[in-house]
């Protein structure tokens, strides 16, 4: 999820430059552009916001070098089960809650919040529009908008309705669509022109492009640029729609839709829902419109302004490319812990998987990354090879085996299941399994549970004894092999485990911080011990 917050992050930003960029070219791009070509720009930029990932490139305009991974060394979030009673206090995972886990909390809740007021709002509307609304009974009216379906081939049945609530005519519903008209009188000519507009908005779907936009707010709930988007999809919906309206017309005629345009203003009301089309768009873009409309200059089809917005809607992965996968740290944790379920990252060999290029295995290029037709590996095993090749990425994807004849050469590459990939894993790594003597079913608050008699107690990410904070508790069963290695900072006492010959717990000590620090010493150079073992086998 903190990847998907990152991508998140630099994809609003990444896009609102984009947008902004367009706002600004609009002006030079309406002299040889049609509207219509300009608002499905806009489309694709609204997609670019809902869909944060985009395609990678090996190159960038601008190059971030994050850390590179350390072989076989596990990250802290990778620590198995039991890790919580080996690492300080400070380390354990229930102290806090992550900082990427809050964020992640909060861009919810605002995503929810926000739609609920959508939501709301329109519900709100739909009732009252319901509660003052009428089919309408002008008989001229409904053949002049039975004419118009059938002239633009709209077989839909769509709702035609008066409504005393509004006062600019509307087009509402994806599912049961209708048109509301303000309980006015217009003359035919200007009926005519009114449902021809709302008619327009229903064949070129501008209802669904309105709910695209407003996930995409919902989305980016917390960049302010999408008001300004948001405002300006709105002004060209309505544009896009004058544009087919007075297509291939006479000025007469533009002139007679754009006197209907303003006499709408004499009745507009701020009752209204984002996800409704408005023929009023407000007296702020009247002259816009009407200049718009007014204009009888042939304009191209604008095939190259959505292919640019395209291409740097796709292309913005190349503005900054960071090598996020490597998230590793360069230093070694204190008190990593092997378990059942050892999470390493390997070093790929470029000389040893060399043999397999010709089959789609490749080398990333930090080295880092064991990849198969471009995507990373999980698992790949190759039990023929003369050297030992086995990789290993919990990150990756694919889970392969390398396909050999009877003759020993590499013919192909396979797919292997899961468990198939897990029994491999197991095998490979049997010795180190069988060396540790940590239980995997284990968590921070039960490992303490068989110390309580003795006034151990464990709470919220901190260990006790009689009420005073731990500093160090050691249960010690023989060599290199704890039962529990606990080491708090903050604390202010060193403990150990008494055992009897049965290994049965009697009693706890307390201990002086030399014999502490003895024990933290030895406890490392384990630890170092199991890490270059496991480095050594591969």
């Amino acid at each position: 999820m903190q990847n998907f917050i990152s991508h998140l992050l630099m994809c609003s930003y990444l896009m609102s430059v984009l947008a902004l960029i367009y706002i600004a070219l609009t002006p030079l791009l309406s002299k040889r552009y049609s509207i219509k070509s300009r608002y499905y720009a806009w489309l694709i930029i609204i997609l670019g916001f809902i869909i944060p990932f985009r395609p990678r490139f090996r190159n960038a305009l601008v190059k971030i070098d994050l850390p590179k991974n350390i072989a076989l060394i596990p990250s802290a979030d990778q620590l198995p089960a039991a890790a919580p009673t080996l690492i300080s206090n400070a380390q354990s995972p229930s102290v806090s809650i992550p900082w990427n886990t809050l964020i992640t909390a909060g861009w919810l809740l605002g995503m929810l919040l926000f739609l609920i007021y959508h939501i709301i709002k329109h519900y709100r509307f739909l009732k009252l529009a319901s509660r003052w609304s009428e089919p309408t009974s002008d008989e001229n009216m409904l053949t002049i908008m039975q004419i118009l379906k059938t002239q633009m081939g709209i077989n839909k049945d769509i709702s035609l309705q008066t409504c005393e609530c509004i006062g600019s005519p509307m087009l509402i519903g994806i599912i049961h669509p209708k048109i509301l008209m303000p309980a006015v009188q217009f003359t035919q000519d200007e009926y005519f022109l009114i449902l021809k507009h709302e008619l327009i908005h229903y064949r070129q779907k501008d209802l669904w492009y309105k709910y695209l936009v407003l996930l995409a707010a919902a989305i980016h709930w917390f960049n302010p640029i999408m008001i300004i988007i948001t405002r300006v999809i709105d002004i060209q919906c309505e544009l896009a729609c004058d544009e087919q309206v007075v297509l291939h017309t006479d000025s007469e005629t533009r002139q007679s839709y754009s006197k209907t345009i303003l006499g709408v203003v004499r009745f507009n009301s701020k009752l209204k829902t984002a996800l409704s089309t408005n023929f009023y768009g407000g007296k702020k873009d009247m002259k816009k419109r009407i200049k718009a409309i007014m204009d009888t200059k042939q304009k191209k089809t604008g095939i190259a302004v959505l292919s640019a917005v395209m291409a740097f809607t796709l292309g913005s992965g190349i503005i900054i490319a960071a090598n996020e996968k490597n998230t590793s740290p360069e230093i070694i944790r204190e008190h990593i812990v092997p378990s059942s379920n050892i999470n390493v990252a390997f070093m790929p060999d470029p000389e040893l998987y060399a043999a397999y290029s010709a089959f789609g295995i490749t080398i990333s290029e930090d080295g880092t990354k064991l990849l198969y037709n471009g995507e990373p590996i999980r698992s790949f095993i190759d039990q023929q090879a003369v050297s030992d090749a086995f990789y290993w990425d919990e990150n990756g994807h694919e889970n392969l085996s390398a396909v050999r004849n009877s003759g020993g050469e590499i013919i192909g590459i396979e797919t292997i299941t899961a468990q198939d990939a897990k029994a491999y894993y197991d095998a490979f790594f049997k010795e180190e399994l069988n060396s540790t003597h940590f239980n995997e079913n284990y968590t921070a608050d039960t490992k303490f549970d068989q110390y309580k008699t003795l006034g151990i107690e464990y709470s919220d990410g901190v260990l006790y004894y009689q009420g005073t904070r731990v500093k160090t508790f050691i249960d010690e069963l023989g060599d290199n092999l704890y039962e529990s290695f606990w080491n708090d900072p903050a604390g202010t006492i060193n403990l150990s485990v008494i055992r009897n010959e049965l290994n049965q717990i009697t009693d706890i000590k307390k201990i002086s911080d030399d014999a502490a620090n003895e024990y933290q010493l030895k406890f490392d150079a384990y630890e170092q011990q199991l890490i270059e073992r496991i480095e050594n086998k591969y």
